[in-house]
């Protein structure tokens, strides 16, 4: 501004816009000291100043400040603000937070004043951690009842919708033939549990099989055959794999592990 030929180089009094009084004396006495205190108290002026005025080191304090203060209660008010001052590593982070902890920022307060344009965004991101679809509907129920929002049943597009659900929900058999970007589901941040089974004892022998059980889903599926039937196995998982420790095959205990 004071070293190019815009106008201001040659003005003896500038008026600068936008700026927090506090928040430029911080920055002022940044620019001699090299030092400045960030808190609570100051972030949310100092921030956008540091962005007005590009002093990168102040912004990445104020953005590493907000990311340890994250938490469900406050995650969508740091994200709209991230996002509203360009803070793109910070919105991310917010973002990603916001998706993983879906199911205790739906119980915050923050959501009902949520723009509708920021519900949509969020609702709609494939790695949304919730229990289930029915968690995500109740929480934008919330939302409209909250806002007076109208519903509009009367739209032929919304009545369209609603009846593809009700046909996928009472129509199990037919939902091969009903699949669509609807239907897909999610594939949230946080890993869900699992449950195995290793070997085993069957009809008076030891077993083989190694089988999973998904809550999700309810159903129990195939993961692998041991080399060897094992009942009494100890088993361990680490770094995602699968340790089957000793056991007996019916005839003689076993000092082999397999992964």
């Amino acid at each position: 501004m004071f070293t190019s030929e815009l106008a201001e180089s040659r003005l003896m009094e500038i008026v600068i816009h936008d700026v927090d009084e506090s928040a430029m004396d911080l920055l002022i006495e940044f620019c001699y000291s090299s030092t400045i205190l960030v808190d609570e108290k100051n972030v949310q002026t100092l921030l956008p100043a540091a962005c007005i005025l590009q002093i990168q080191e102040v912004q990445d304090t104020c953005c590493e400040f907000l990311k340890a203060q994250l938490d469900p209660s406050n995650c969508l008010g740091i994200r709209a603000f991230a996002d509203t001052h360009s803070c793109r590593e910070l919105l991310k982070i917010a973002d990603r937070y916001t998706q993983h902890n879906f199911n205790e920022v739906k119980e915050s307060e923050e959501l009902l004043f949520l723009p509708v344009n920021q519900l949509i965004d969020i609702i709609s991101s494939d790695e949304l951690n919730m229990t289930s679809e029915e968690d995500v509907f109740n929480a934008v129920m919330h939302w409209v009842q909250f806002s007076s929002h109208p519903l509009t049943g009367s739209d032929q597009t919304c009545r369209d919708l609603v009846d593809e659900a009700k046909d996928y929900l009472l129509l199990p058999q037919e939902r091969l033939n009903m699949q669509g970007p609807r239907t897909r589901p999610r594939k949230p941040i946080k890993p869900r549990e699992v449950l195995f089974a290793v070997g085993g004892w069957c009809s008076g022998d030891a077993i083989a099989s190694v089988v999973m059980y998904d809550p999700q889903t309810n159903e129990w599926s195939a993961v692998a055959q041991m080399s060897k039937q094992r009942f009494g196995v100890g088993v361990a998982v680490l770094n995602n794999l699968l340790y089957a420790v000793g056991g007996h095959d019916g005839t003689s205990y076993l000092n082999t592990v397999e992964r």
